[in-house]
């Protein structure tokens, strides 16, 4: 789908370690991150992507679904 970045290279675009961005992100971990970040995890709430999206400085729809 056009548009829309791997978490990953978002994070990678503004320097961030994936225990940076989960702090900003406000999750309890960096093995929570990286769960979602490499789609271990696929079952993340509404209220969880926006608090990446916000911590990765993009929109929600620019986040990879599914």
């Amino acid at each position: 789908m056009p548009g829309i970045l791997k978490m990953k290279d978002l994070r990678q675009k503004l320097n961030l370690t994936q225990e940076e961005a989960a702090r900003r992100a406000g999750l309890p971990s960096r093995a929570r991150w990286n769960d979602i970040e490499s789609g271990r995890k696929a079952n993340v709430t509404m209220d969880t992507l926006d608090a990446i999206a916000k911590a990765l400085e993009v929109p929600p729809a620019k986040l990879p679904r599914g």
